[in-house]
């Protein structure tokens, strides 16, 4: 029994002694091998659980956390520069490809902070004051044609509207300025000065200087002006620069026809003193904001006290087309030229009462119809027409493209007798667009032997 017991021992200590120690380490290994066998069998069948697999860390990541807020910082500060810049729907504008360019907003000016001396007590200034404020950004200008390089041809007076140059100014200030245009501040410093877009119908123009720091205009609301309210004139009547004239709105909303076109703008009527010089200045509230062009070319200027301005409610889609395009686009136009004959003027000459044709642009649609020159155009679209100002306050509200029908009667000679038969029919045509701008035509009051108005 010893024996067996001694040999029993033995054998369990040797196999104590060949088993490998049970430590951590080694445990964590077997399991790891097991833990892999198991999932490897797994793999095999569609049932079992699927073991995670690990996520490998990607280097974007870092990146991505990193550029998606600059580029949200970009965007941020883009779309608020370009509305700085170029003003409010500049993107949608680009966007549409209904025009070439961003869109163009008079922008805001502030009216400079003077001594109390020259404020009145409910705020506004006084004359002195307004000058003091102003009058730094009104400036002269001298047109220069071929054949006048010593001398200029034509003067007059201009706003400025941006501190990096750009000016308002009346069309026919520049109209035939083929040489240079020279722009004098009230400092006497002088400029060249480049044309952005000239209307002539509406006798606006937008004109350029390369200088920076220019103290510009404040622009009021001119549809807040009252009849009665004092106002003040600055411009280089004469060559007088920096003239200041002052009155009172003796009138608003007054329509009246610039010269030599058939365009109606309305104008504040006002009896400061407006002369040959004072045209593309400013006039100015008492708040020193700009509420008008003044304009020597408008109707009534013969009499005395009665002046005109453009109103800037008026004048700034035109400036801002100006700006935006080099002209102003979407402006409808019939395409034909013509005397007007009034009832009265047609009860005398026996002819019909209407537009009397002197010609017909070619390139627009009404050359497609039976219209001949020496018909006249009775009606349009059913209303009784009699003059330009008819006609445009027909087509005032219509597009390029929008149809009209006009009432035609011709006079027919009967043999070789001043006697003549009436022939009446109807045309229908499309209008044009007018990208013109420009009327060659003087227009005609009372004689049919004047040149013809332009439509």
């Amino acid at each position: 029994m010893d024996l067996e017991k001694d040999t029993f021992e033995d054998a369990a200590s040797g196999a104590v002694n060949a088993a490998p120690a049970f430590e951590p380490e080694n445990t964590s290994e077997a399991l790891n091998e097991i833990k892999e066998l198991a999932e490897a069998e797994a793999e095999q069948w569609d049932y079992m659980p699927k073991p995670p697999r690990k996520l490998r860390k990607s280097k974007d990541h870092l990146f991505l956390k990193i550029f998606i807020p600059m580029l949200a910082v970009f965007l941020i500060l883009f779309g608020t520069a370009g509305r700085l810049v170029f003003g409010k729907g500049w993107l949608k504008n680009i966007m549409d490809g209904t025009k070439p360019g961003p869109h163009f907003t008079l922008p805001i000016a502030d009216v400079p902070v003077l001594e109390d001396r020259f404020y009145q007590p409910d705020g506004r200034f006084t004359v002195e004051g307004v000058n003091e404020a102003v009058s730094p950004s009104i400036v002269t200008i001298e047109s220069f044609a071929e054949g006048s390089a010593l001398a200029a041809y034509g003067q007059g007076s201009g706003i400025i509207m941006s501190s990096d140059g750009y000016i308002i100014t009346n069309a026919h200030v520049i109209e035939d300025a083929s040489l240079a245009i020279k722009v004098r501040l009230k400092d006497g410093t002088e400029y060249s000065a480049t044309v952005i877009g000239s209307d002539v119908k509406g006798d606006i123009a937008v004109i350029k200087i390369e200088a920076d720091g220019l103290q510009a205009a404040q622009f009021g609301d001119s549809d807040a002006v009252n009849i009665g309210e004092q106002v003040i004139a600055i411009g280089s009547p004469a060559g007088l620069e920096g003239s200041v004239t002052t009155g009172i709105v003796s009138g608003v909303d007054r329509m009246i026809r610039v010269e030599t076109t058939n365009i109606n703008m309305s104008c504040i009527q006002i009896d400061a003193a407006i002369n040959p010089g004072n045209s593309g200045g400013a006039l100015i509230n008492m708040w020193g904001q700009v509420i008008g062009i003044t304009s020597s070319k408008l109707d009534a200027v013969e009499y005395d006290n009665i002046g005109f301005a453009i109103e800037m409610s008026a004048a700034q889609p035109i400036i801002e087309q100006l700006i935006e395009n080099g002209r102003v686009l979407g402006r409808p136009k019939v395409g034909i030229s013509f005397y007007e004959i009034s009832d009265a003027l047609a009860e005398i000459y026996g002819t019909p009462a209407g537009l009397e044709i002197a010609e017909i642009s070619p390139d627009c649609d009404i050359a497609n119809t039976d219209l001949e020159v020496g018909d006249y155009i009775t009606e349009m679209n059913g209303i009784k027409v009699r003059s330009a100002d008819d006609v445009y306050g027909i087509i005032l509200e219509m597009k390029p493209g929008d149809e009209i029908t006009a009432h035609v009667i011709r006079l027919v000679q009967i043999g070789r007798k001043e006697e003549y038969d009436t022939v009446e029919f109807d045309i229908t045509f499309k209008l044009m667009e007018d990208d013109s701008g420009f009327v060659s035509d003087d227009e005609t009051e009372e004689e049919p032997e004047e040149e013809p108005e332009t439509e």
